[in-house]
């Protein structure tokens, strides 16, 4: 039967081009004009309070009112704080100090500006006759803020908006109505710089985007950027375009200083996230060349996810809790990172999730790089992947339970019970006719407990995830810089004498970095 034509369209983020070392073409010359692409900052406020009660997360209609807080940007509710009718107008002058931040409300008796937690102060002194009651519970965050601040979704795409296919306009679509009043906007950057002419074009077309974003943002909203584009799948460039019908592949700084061009000044401090294949990780200097551009944009942090052939869908559920925790509630990414874990499991079946972070510690700029993994007991030990098929007689789903060999902690107390931990997992093929026409025993390997730690937030049962060391880059002058991670730690042999036994065939190293 011959092959049926296929007619889907590609999902993956990644596929082959040709490979070009710039734009093709020559640069556009445009005599003494000067492309300006700063205007006057807005006179906006750089402080907006919530719109949704911190209790119910709801508005105001009818008869309802919205009380803010003098000492942050959060509001409450006429339902979830009673307020006496007697003192209503009395809590509603502008010379009537007001709390209802939680924070103020659980801080120590001594660090409280009145004398009752949310009272309102006058003078110096409460002027209700007892605390106010509060209808309900704190379901967040005590630091949360909903959706306070002006925000703007950045998203760039190679080419036309179905060209990759990402979760990114439904993240828009759910996002708008916590914005009711404009303070919501969603841009999508459509690219294509194969050509100087083609870049003298998007250049030209950015400069009134730029000019509405600075005035939606005014000084204190925020930027969320998405960067969806295929990568080339035998070097781990990014396509940038088209010339004559089909994809060209440059240099990853060549394309992001590219596209981004425009919008560094309003990138600095935003969160990013490339939807993108995971071969601009695996070639170990394009890596580090995608490092170094995200080091320069300053942004506080991007995530990247490093599966050969990445389909942005499965990271939907992913991206919608970072949605709601870090754009709605404000919270810090770094911090809320274990419980977006926790919530993407199908992400983790998918695809390792490697997060980038700007460290302020230190006087140069650095960035704190760490991987992490899906960790099932039987399948995914430590984040490393067993098998699917037997490779001796290729049966599938055929492994036995694992056994686990212990080691000692020389970090822990000597005669500590809790000093053995343990360092790997055997695994024997349980298929009936494995390896029976050599006369041997079925085939059996290990897997090794490479370096890191289950993240205590986003465990289960039986799953939950496995973070790598954290690396910084650049590494500092002294020390050398090492692979992005350690080779395959699944350790092949013919049998296992015992548990120190050392293997009698590895798995050959690939040539490419590990991720």
């Amino acid at each position: 039967m011959p092959p049926k034509k296929n007619t889907a369209k590609k999902r993956a983020a990644g596929g082959i081009a040709n490979r070009v070392s710039g734009p093709l073409g020559s640069p556009v010359s445009h005599g003494e004009e000067v492309l300006q692409s700063r205007s006057a900052e807005p006179e906006l406020p750089t402080e907006i309070h919530s719109l949704w009660c911190m209790i119910c997360h709801d508005g105001a209609e009818g008869d309802v009112v919205l009380y803010k807080c003098d000492a942050c940007l959060r509001i409450m509710c006429s339902h979830c704080i009673e307020v006496p009718a007697g003192h209503l107008d009395i809590v509603q002058r502008v010379d009537v100090f007001f709390f209802v931040c939680p924070v103020i409300l659980s801080a120590p008796s001594e660090t409280q500006l009145p004398t009752f937690a949310n009272l309102p102060e006058q003078g110096g002194r409460p002027v209700l006759p007892h605390f106010l009651q509060l209808n309900g519970n704190f379901e967040t965050a005590s630091c949360t803020l909903l959706a306070s601040t002006p925000i703007a979704i950045i998203h760039f795409i190679i080419g036309a908006n179905d060209e990759v296919i990402t979760p990114v306009p439904l993240l828009s679509h759910y996002l708008q109505h916590f914005y009711p009043n404009g303070g919501y906007t969603y841009l999508e950057i459509v690219f294509d710089v194969a050509t100087h002419q083609k870049i003298d074009v998007y250049t030209r077309m950015q400069q009134a985007r730029v000019t509405e974003l600075r005035r939606h943002l005014g000084r204190a909203g925020c930027i969320f950027a998405f960067f969806s584009d295929h990568s080339e799948q035998d070097s781990g460039w990014l396509f940038a375009g088209k010339v004559n019908g089909k994809y060209i592949a440059m240099s990853v700084s060549q394309v992001l200083s590219t596209v981004f061009s425009p919008y560094v000044s309003l990138l600095k401090a935003a969160n990013m996230v490339f939807l993108v294949c995971g071969s601009i990780v695996a070639y170990e200097d394009v890596f580090v060349e995608l490092k170094q551009a995200i080091l320069d944009l300053e942004v506080a942090s991007a995530i990247i996810f490093p599966v050969t052939r990445f389909q942005p869908l499965v990271a939907t559920n992913f991206l919608l809790a970072m949605a709601e925790l870090v754009i709605v509630e404000q919270l810090d990414l770094h911090k809320v990172f274990p419980a977006l874990l926790s919530l993407s499991n199908r992400l983790g079946q998918h695809s390792k999730v490697i997060l980038m972070t700007k460290d302020d510690a230190i006087t140069r700029p650095q960035l704190s790089v760490t991987t992490f993994a899906r960790a099932h007991t039987q399948t995914q030990p430590w984040g490393i992947e067993v098998p699917a098929q037997c490779p001796l007689c290729g049966s599938t789903n055929s492994w036995s339970e694992k056994v686990g060999v212990t080691a000692l902690d020389e970090s822990q107390v000597i005669g500590d019970p809790d000093q053995a931990t343990v360092a790997r997992y055997i695994y024997t093929c349980t298929h009936i006719e494995c390896d029976k026409s050599q006369g041997k025993p079925p085939h059996r390997f290990h897997v090794a407990k490479p370096p890191g730690f289950l993240v205590s937030m986003a465990k289960s049962k039986r799953s939950g995830w496995f973070q790598s060391p954290s690396t910084i880059f650049p590494p500092p002058p002294s020390v050398q810089s090492s692979p992005i991670l350690p080779t395959s730690s699944i350790t092949e042999g013919k049998r296992l004498r015992s548990s120190n036994e050392t293997v009698e065939m590895t798995v050959s190293t690939r040539k490419r970095a590990h991720v």
